[in-house]
């Protein structure tokens, strides 16, 4: 089993069409784990080896920008998805967020089930609303589980200690597979919004300085951990300003 993790950054890099096409054409991997994926990157993702999947999010009256891409073979049992849009007041009033929640679903692989999410945490310099989202997230990923889960995604941390405190939080069921893998986003590739965190990003750009994060993860339910031989890695494709990470359970 080879699964893909990418916050694909809305395509605003422009080398992310090519590398999915790339991805999709090698049949490398089975399942995709995609955040910041709109009508644009889901474009990209039209394959006849593939089926691209997303839901409606209610609360931002669009669709969700959390999405999971698999196989044609496999079977889709059902899918589950929360949004976290409105779990931090903003400083904008009334703004929401449109790209933070949790999408996962079961599918049936060679008639064994297996379940697998795609999580986006809320970004900037609020831990604590990471914190209730992921509480949030494991609540219901766990819920009715299968033996087998795979949780993957942007967690957005950016404090020394918080990606401990976040695998606290989803232990002792979920294991960090890619505690070893280093920072995964680059600053000087992150888009120039009205955030706290991309001004800053953006104004130490221009001084050819970046920021760079530990932001993105892998975790595992604890049975495939201790049976299983695991490798987790961060790719070197410049496609967003998270790099793609794969993990390979054999």
């Amino acid at each position: 089993m080879k699964i893909l993790s990418l916050n694909c950054q809305r395509g605003f890099q422009a080398a992310l069409e090519s590398f999915l096409h790339q991805t999709f054409e090698n049949r490398e991997y089975n399942i995709l784990l995609l955040q910041e994926v709109d009508d644009k990157v889901f474009s990209f993702l039209n394959h006849s080896s593939y089926k691209a999947l997303r839901v409606f999010n209610d609360e931002t009256e669009q669709e969700s920008q959390t999405c999971i891409v698999y196989r044609q073979g496999y079977k889709l049992i059902k899918n589950g998805f929360q949004s976290f849009a409105s779990m931090r007041n903003d400083p904008w009033k009334g703004f929401k967020h449109p790209s933070f929640g949790i999408f996962w679903v079961d599918l049936s692989i060679d008639n064994e089930p297996l379940r697998v999410g795609s999580l986006h945490l809320h970004s900037g310099i609020d831990r604590k609303a990471r914190a209730a989202e992921l509480r949030l997230a494991k609540e219901l990923f766990l819920k009715d589980t299968y033996d087998s889960a795979i949780l993957s995604g942007d967690f957005n941390a950016g404090y020394p200690g918080e990606v401990s405190n976040m695998a606290k939080i989803l232990a002792p069921e979920l294991v960090c597979e890619s505690k070893d893998i280093g920072p995964t986003l680059d600053s000087r590739l992150s888009e120039n919004l009205p955030h706290l965190p991309n001004r800053i990003a953006a104004f130490l750009s221009l001084l050819n300085l970046r920021i760079p994060l530990w932001t993105d993860h892998f975790f595992v339910d604890s049975e495939t951990h201790r049976k299983y031989k695991i490798k987790c890695r961060a790719l070197p494709d410049r496609v967003s300003d998270h790099s793609p990470v794969e993990i390979v359970i054999s």
